[in-house]
């Protein structure tokens, strides 16, 4: 048995208790669970922090913002570095602190009523983690209110492409005349892929046509807000040619995570050649039955949203209606179709407009930069017996077939939105998808 003292009230004083030694084991056995859950709990804190750690560790990493690879993205790591130092000290003076604190004033031994000595105000200690922080503050704040200021400055020799964000894709327009307008003759329209010469500074008048969306290339710069109604200004600039992937990071509706983008630096001929070759029009596959009757497939159900340029793009003389479009006519310099497929007029993006497939097979990737446009084997692309990259055909006709297999959409009018968001899916018949990516694959 054991003996435990109890203490009363006015009437008692003291009083012993008798108690069974059957109960001892059982206290023995629960202290022994607790130690055991809170070790359990310990190794599993350890392990989830163990797999964040090593989860840094990847060298493919393609939206790393500690790995920069153009003067902005540079300006930006070089502030965050010292920034990281200073908060690592005061991280790691705080925590020990605290640990220092829970050990030396914890409670020893089992009496519940044990209260530690308190101990009230001390006027140094508080002035000192008052202005401390304050003066922290102040020191991080000066070399960051120039950073902001510098990535900010106006490039105004640089070449002005406007970016426009839409539900869910991006739109790119080049002033390649430098009229400081985007819809001359010599000036490109593209989407989801921003190709610039490298180590060339490049400005972006950017705004959106529906909602906020928000522009990040983090290996090249910070991210940069976009809002609908007004024109905010940036810049990109990539140190050597290469792929640099960027991702919405403003929640912009359903496929937000399916709205990405990339900058494609090449070296200046390449840009020069890419030029020449985005101010061409689509050229017309005459001598391929299957992709000329998916051009008409294309003219009947696609040109509500899509514009190719020769087949219905401003400037040419408009075909009324879908009964005059006759292909065997069809002259893509003079001629272009700007009707409605019947049934189908609610099938706009909410922004009215969808990506300019002109040259659609110049890019690496389409559906929102997420999927390749190309095959790929091992990350790798995959080449024909003449060296070329082998067109991705079954991933394009399952994109229009299911377009929400890919992408979370609502296609249809609602909320009172005139057009629905996405793409709608098309009543097309297996030979009709055929033939329009038999089609689509020749607009290079």
């Amino acid at each position: 048995m054991t003996w435990r003292l109890r203490r009363g009230g006015d009437r008692l004083a003291d009083a012993v208790e008798v108690t069974n030694t059957p109960d001892a084991p059982e206290t023995t056995m629960r202290q022994k669970t607790m130690r055991r859950s809170r070790l359990r709990g310990s190794l599993l804190t350890v392990l989830v922090l163990g797999v964040l750690l090593l989860s840094g560790c990847s060298e493919d990493l393609p939206l790393n913002t500690l790995d920069p690879k153009g003067d902005a993205a540079r300006t930006i790591d070089n502030l965050v570095n010292p920034v990281f130092i200073i908060a690592g000290v005061v991280f790691l003076i705080v925590n020990l602190g605290v640990v220092y604190i829970a050990v030396k004033f914890r409670r020893r031994g089992n009496d519940p009523d044990a209260f530690p000595k308190q101990i009230h105000g001390n006027t140094r200690l508080e002035l000192g983690w008052t202005i401390l922080p304050a003066v922290i503050l102040a020191v991080i704040a000066v070399p960051t209110v120039a950073t902001v200021f510098s990535l900010f400055e106006p490039r105004d020799e640089a070449m002005t492409v406007e970016v426009t964000g839409q539900q869910w894709w991006w739109s790119f327009r080049y002033d390649i005349d430098g009229d400081g307008e985007f819809d001359g003759p010599e000036d490109i329209t593209t989407a989801t892929e921003l190709v610039v010469p490298a180590d060339t500074e490049v400005a972006l008048r950017m705004t959106s046509e529906d909602v906020i969306h928000s522009f990040w290339i983090p290996q090249l710069n910070g991210k940069r807000d976009v809002v609908p109604g007004s024109v905010h200004d940036w810049w990109v600039q990539a140190d050597a040619p290469g792929y640099y992937l960027g991702q919405c990071t403003e929640f912009c509706g359903l496929s937000h995570a399916y709205m990405r983008m990339a900058v494609v630096a090449v070296t200046d001929d390449e840009f020069s050649q890419w030029v020449a070759d985005q101010q061409a029009p689509a050229t017309v596959p005459e001598d391929d039955e299957a992709a000329m009757r998916g051009l008409e497939t294309f003219v009947q159900q696609c040109t509500t949203c899509h514009q190719i340029e020769g087949v219905n793009s401003t400037g040419c003389e408009p075909l009324a209606t879908e009964d005059e479009f006759d292909l065997a006519d069809f002259d893509p310099a003079t001629d272009c179709y700007e009707g409605v497929a019947e049934g189908w007029t609610g099938a706009a993006q909410v922004s009215g407009t969808a990506p300019d497939l002109t040259h659609l097979m110049s890019r690496q990737r389409f559906i929102g930069g997420v999927y390749d446009l190309y095959q790929t084997r091992g990350g790798e692309p995959v080449l024909d017996a003449e060296g070329n990259p082998v067109p991705d055909v079954n991933t394009i006709k399952s994109w229009v077939r299911d377009p929400e297999q890919f992408k979370p959409m609502a296609p249809d009018p609602s909320r009172g939105n005139t057009y629905g968001r996405g793409m709608p899916t098309l009543p097309l018949t297996e030979d009709q998808l055929d033939d329009l990516a038999a089609y689509l694959i020749t607009l290079k």
